[in-house]
């Protein structure tokens, strides 16, 4: 087939392959938190692929009103960048709560101009408890693809505001993370457990829970070291202060990065996440643990207990967290083989869901670039 101006049908599509860019809006650290630092791997995925205009969804911390303005003048640019260009994708990595009152004003832009939309959602605050809002932003979405984090997510969207299940890529934060060749599984038999608490130190992210679940196995007896690492929350300082000074073999090194954060896993034999956030999506911390062959015991938040399949850790109800994580952490101490294979078990399958992550990446940035779509169901 050939078009109006003699040019073969396959070339024209190859110059709209070419002519193709991507609108990235999503946040970008600083601050550095987990949704940032997924939005700033994808930026750099997206970049080696294809063309890219940024959008910073980002607070301007130090400076509110200046960032506020900002937050609206950018979308006046995404306008301006569509109404110069053809071509152009929009990738939204949407907001979890009123940052959608600005995210909506990209989808409205992105709608006038009939561009490809692709949403990515980090979040489950908008599964967990919809809102008016909420629904009328995802009714207006129906058509684009939706980016979910694990096949449960995949599975509530669908479920809770009617999207097709043709329309959901599960991508996996696993996928941008590079090989570890050096992580080593294995539990030493005769030195007391390695206990680990990696987030921000506050009461949201159980900080209290973990000193009770090591309150616990003093009083039964199971000898063990806990380290602490990450940032101190002010209003957690306190109390956090006086469990330190009453527990046992504790040390807190405060906030880790890059290497000595790889150091700091490597250590454990046991991290424990016993996380109160009620919206936790696919934690970072869990999958840096699992893919330096950490076994881990975490609360059962979003994505949580499908990370933790195939015997890489246990996801326990909050009301059970406490005692129910001593109890298995006292079961492992007694039967260091039993460790020493969940610990590969939690390699394996940091392993196995980065391979099929990175799959699914690629799918996605082909088409992204205009290449078909392979066709998708929900595992």
């Amino acid at each position: 087939m050939y078009a109006s101006n003699d040019m073969p049908m396959y070339a024209r599509r190859g110059e709209l392959r070419m002519r193709r860019r991507v609108a990235f809006v999503g946040p970008l650290p600083p601050p550095v938190n987990g949704f940032s630092s997924v939005c700033a791997m994808m930026l750099e995925r997206l970049r080696t692929k294809i063309p890219v205009d940024v959008f910073n969804r980002a607070p301007k911390l130090h400076a509110r009103l200046w960032g506020i303005f900002l937050q609206f003048l950018h979308p006046a640019r995404y306008f301006g960048v569509s109404l110069r260009r053809d071509g152009v994708i929009l990738y939204l990595a949407l907001s979890g709560g009123r940052g959608q009152f600005i995210d909506l004003i990209y989808v409205l832009i992105g709608k006038l101009f009939r561009q490809p939309i692709f949403v990515h959602h980090h979040s489950f605050i908008y599964i967990n408890s919809p809102s008016w809002f909420n629904r009328c932003f995802f009714a207006l979405t129906r058509d684009a693809t939706h980016i979910a984090l694990s096949p449960k997510m995949g599975r509530a969207l669908v479920r809770v505001y009617g999207l097709k299940s043709s329309a959901i890529i599960v991508l996996s934060n696993a996928a941008f993370y590079e090989a570890d060749e050096e992580a080593y599984a294995a539990a030493n038999d005769g030195a007391p457990l390695q206990l680990g608490f990696l987030s921000n130190i506050s009461f949201e992210k159980g900080i209290v829970e973990f000193f009770g679940i090591l309150e616990r196995l003093t009083r039964a007896g199971v000898p063990y070291q806990a380290h602490i690492a990450g940032p101190l929350a002010p209003d957690a300082r306190q109390t956090f202060d006086e469990l330190l000074g009453a527990a046992g073999d504790v040390e807190y090194v405060g906030p880790v990065y890059g290497g000595q954060k790889e150091r700091f896993y490597r250590q454990l034999d046991v991290f424990v996440f016993p996380t109160n956030y009620a919206n936790e999506a696919e934690p970072l911390v869990i999958y840096e643990a699992m893919r330096q062959g950490v076994h881990v015991i975490a609360c059962d938040r979003g994505a949580i207990a499908e990370m933790l399949s195939n015997g890489a850790g246990l996801a326990f109800a909050r009301e059970q967290m406490v005692e129910s994580a001593a109890a298995h952490i006292a079961k492992l101490n007694d039967d260091r083989q039993a460790l020493a294979a969940a610990k590969r078990n939690s390699m394996q399958q940091a392993r196995r869901v980065r391979y099929a992550g990175q799959v699914a990446l690629e799918d996605l940035l082909a088409c992204m670039q205009g290449m078909p779509e392979p066709a998708r169901t929900i595992p």
